[in-house]
């Protein structure tokens, strides 16, 4: 099905009817490659259209509509002792749920790894329901990162330090997630959202040396993450925060 010319509710009844086969990421398969795991940071229309989709996919998860695996490999066999921190930013609204955070996991992370029949080493998987293996307060869950900083300094964990958090690319199995909640591709965020991640690495791993304090775009250097103001305005704050 062709969606460019579709209205939005025209859309979002396509959206809804092959999201709840186990197999939705084969049946979107032409969407998510053009429209959904691009990278892009300035297309506004296109955010507005993602965040439409991750809506719809949020609510379907917590309705329970979307088909989930009741049983799947052990994604997280390869945990290494945590050496790295890297730090992210959400790229969208400060006040993001924790159900549409994790519902984009579920899009950007594993639907597009069950997609490519590699899910972190692991293959055969394309074509069933997603698993995870990560719970929180007794749900699956599909965080990228261990951790979410609100502006106002307030930390959330989002996934445990045993589990691997999809987030760097090779650096996962060593690494912990910590993703500030908003937009500071051009900005620098808050004093107070900065301290709180300090905050976090001081009273949860102290062990980590200061040059293994990174952002996602020195871990992987096609991306700006955090922004494009982190290594030249509030690294050094950062990380002399953290000692």
């Amino acid at each position: 099905m062709k969606l460019e010319s579709k209205t939005n509710e025209e859309k979002l009844k396509y959206w809804t009817e092959q999201l709840q086969y186990p197999d939705w990421y084969i049946r979107l398969e032409d969407y998510l490659k053009t429209t959904i795991y691009p990278i892009i940071h300035d297309d506004l229309a296109l955010k507005a259209e993602r965040h439409t989709f991750y809506a719809l996919v949020e609510e379907m998860l917590e309705d329970g509509l979307i088909p989930l695996a009741e049983n799947g490999p052990d994604l997280d066999a390869e945990r290494q002792p945590i050496d790295t921190i890297v730090v992210h930013h959400t790229e969208g609204a400060t006040d993001i749920t924790l159900s549409e955070l994790s519902a984009i996991g579920f899009i950007r992370q594993y639907g597009l790894n069950y997609l490519n029949d590699n899910v972190w080493g692991v293959t055969g998987l394309k074509g069933q329901p997603i698993w995870s293996g990560h719970f929180r307060e007794g749900k699956m869950v599909f965080f990228a990162y261990h951790w979410l900083i609100r502006p106002d300094g307030k930390a959330e964990r989002l996934l445990e330090d045993k589990y691997i958090g999809h987030h760097a690319m090779q650096i996962n199995p060593r690494s912990i997630g910590i993703t500030l909640s908003g937009n500071y591709e051009h900005s620098v965020p808050p004093i107070a959202q900065i301290r709180a991640v300090a905050d976090t690495i001081k009273s949860y791993y102290n062990f980590v040396q200061p040059d293994r304090i990174l952002g996602h775009c020195e871990v992987m250097k096609e991306r700006t993450c955090p922004g494009d103001k982190f290594l030249t305005d509030w690294k050094k704050t950062l990380v002399n925060l953290a000692k």
